[in-house]
């Protein structure tokens, strides 16, 4: 591909033909050269010391990674105001601290990197692991980016889509989505058949379709109906909203949810077919705890 700048000598644009540094001006005879693309500037914000709120900002995410172990319905808002009320003045600062105008975004994009770096810097140091480490992973796409966008300041938006921009290109393999805690919150409102709900939406089909049909008749006709069904109704109401936000902001859902429909909602669904109730049930059981295993820390 020819690489297309200005002379210098009379100012029109000339191609220099691929494999070439330079080639002669066609118009006026100088000689026009491939240059070296500028490196960025870095970006001055002198009232700002990125390492040490970088270091605060890692040390906060230490400090509360528990939470990404209790993550469920039941303790998450409650939780997810007291992490948000740590990360709040940290945030403020920043927004003090940043210039106005076009450098504002590349400040940030600097900060977010520091941020990762420290992160990453603290996996080395305290495992073997290879980074990034799930928990943190886990934390960063449902407690930590959610609370910088929902936090009041400006820097909090622009801040959490770089981390998230950045995190993805260094880590493709373990991803975080741009999450939101109103989404997250609204989704643990809603008492739907999770799981399920996540398999058919992933694979276009309707909220009316055969199989969630088919599990809802199971659950309310058959499960509610006796005492260890509504406890196992229960336990997965507790359980499955978790599950279902992790994938979607930590995996591949497509991915996963193939999986998911192939190895244990097609089987559940020839049971029910089949009038094997308990097996159903079981298999049903078994998908969920094969779930809680794979995508929630333990």
């Amino acid at each position: 591909m020819n690489h297309t700048i200005p002379c210098p000598g009379c100012g029109r644009m000339v191609d220099i033909p691929e494999g070439m540094d330079a080639c002669f001006c066609t118009y006026c005879g100088a000689r026009v050269t491939r240059s070296a693309p500028a490196e960025p500037a870095a970006a001055e914000c002198p009232d700002l010391d990125m390492a040490a709120l970088a270091a605060e900002l890692t040390e906060l995410t230490a400090a509360n990674r528990q939470l990404a172990r209790q993550f469920s319905r039941t303790t998450y808002e409650d939780q997810f105001r007291t992490y948000q009320g740590k990360l709040a003045p940290l945030v403020a600062r920043l927004e003090t601290a940043l210039p106005a105008g076009e450098g504002r975004a590349a400040v940030l994009e600097q900060m977010a990197e520091a941020w990762l770096d420290a992160l990453g810097a603290l996996w080395r140091k305290t495992s073997r692991q290879k980074p990034p480490h799930y928990e943190d992973q886990l934390l960063m796409a449902i407690f930590t980016i959610p609370a910088l966008r929902d936090l009041p300041q400006g820097a909090g938006e622009e801040l959490a889509r770089a981390v998230q921009r950045q995190w993805v290109a260094r880590w493709p393999k373990s991803p975080i989505g741009l999450g939101s805690y109103q989404d997250i919150v609204g989704g643990f409102r809603k008492r739907l058949c999770y799981i399920t709900g996540a398999v058919c939406r992933t694979q276009g089909k309707p909220d009316d379709c055969y199989e969630l049909t088919a599990f809802r008749r199971f659950r309310d006709q058959v499960l509610l109906r006796s005492e260890e069904g509504r406890a196992l109704v229960e336990e997965y109401y507790r359980l499955a909203p978790a599950i279902v936000t992790a994938v979607r902001l930590c995996w591949d859902e497509k991915a996963v949810y193939e999986q998911v429909y192939r190895d244990y909602l097609l089987p559940c669904l020839g049971l029910l077919e089949a009038g094997d109730e308990t097996g159903c049930r079981d298999k049903y059981v078994e998908m969920v705890r094969h779930m809680e295993r794979a995508y929630l820390p333990q």
